[in-house]
């Protein structure tokens, strides 16, 4: 199911409208999609007094204090949540600078504790104690300011791709505690336009935390002996997610992209002049009508008459 509808919405991207450049503009927008969290291995200091009644009064008790340090003492698998969040930028062209604001939910699918840490726990005479016993709060929530710098490039008439990151803050409940921390994301999407001044958008985002801190207790008691357990936890982790999204964008104008000139068809060339008026001369020579014939040459004079002699 899941694929199918990232099918149909990479299809409409590509077959909705031609989209508009809108270099040097501004632009708000909301997001929101599936969020699917990662799983989350804490690293647990473990400060534990145990206190056994061995007789009447205050000092017949025998207490035990252990400090141990548990690599993944505590592990929180999730389910998929919510990803949405407010974004509001500038396109200044090849680049865009945009500030997001962000919140993600989700639940707990499964919290274990390691088998070390639970057997420390059940020293005598505590038994049975299991992950269920441990009740930190089973939701988590993660709010964040972040700054993002995205590159844009157009692939095909319509369809644009971008890319890119973001750094800020982010203030995480999980585990019944809250902590603030440094946080990054990766971002890569495409987009188009779906109308004169709205785009439509479908986006990827990796988010992480910087390392966070929690402390917790828990306290057992034994009925039978009056025995109790005392357990401080300091756990540090980090959140991790991945995040597929659906983008609606307003941009406020901006400079739209030019359509190409029109060339124009070269002029024909103008007609031929009209040939000049022309005569035929006696000799047979044609020349211009303007012009005069040649003079025919004067023939020669005829030769003289033969000379006759005298008579006798």
């Amino acid at each position: 199911m899941r694929y199918s509808v990232l099918t149909v919405a990479v299809a409409a991207i590509v077959m909705s409208s031609p989209a508009v450049a809108r270099d040097g503009a501004a632009y708000v927008g909301l997001e929101g999609g599936i969020l699917f969290p990662r799983v989350t291995n804490y690293s647990v200091n473990s400060l534990r007094v145990q206190s056994v009644p061995t007789g009447g009064g205050l000092l017949g008790q025998t207490v035990t204090t252990t400090n141990n340090r548990y690599g993944s003492g505590f592990v929180a698998d999730y389910k998929k949540g919510v990803d949405v969040d407010a974004i509001a930028g500038y396109d200044f062209g090849l680049f865009r600078l945009e500030g997001e604001l962000g919140y993600k939910r989700t639940r707990d699918k499964n919290f274990s504790a390691s088998p070390t840490l639970l057997a420390a726990t059940n020293t005598p005479p505590f038994s049975g104690l299991t992950a269920s016993s441990f009740n930190f709060g089973d939701r988590t929530r993660v709010m964040s300011a972040m700054l993002n710098g995205l590159i844009d490039y157009d692939i095909a008439p319509g369809v644009r791709v971008y890319g890119g990151g973001g750094a800020g803050r982010a203030r995480v409940k999980t585990l019944g505690q809250r902590d603030t921390s440094w946080a990054y994301q990766l971002i890569a999407g495409a987009s188009t336009a779906i109308s004169p001044n709205i785009d439509l958008g479908l986006k990827y985002r990796y988010f992480q935390t910087s390392r966070l801190r929690f402390s917790n207790g828990a306290v057992f008691t034994n009925a039978a002996t009056g025995a109790t357990s005392t357990s401080t936890f300091a756990e540090t982790g980090k959140f991790r997610s991945h995040s597929l999204l659906v983008s609606l964008i307003f941009n406020f104008g901006g400079v739209a992209a030019l359509p190409p000139p029109m060339v124009e068809a070269p002029a024909p060339p103008p007609p031929p002049p009209p040939p000049p008026a022309t005569q035929t001369c006696e000799d047979g020579s044609v020349i211009e009508v303007t012009a005069a014939c040649p003079v025919a040459p004067t023939p020669p004079p005829p030769p003289p008459p033969p000379a006759q002699g005298e008579r006798g």
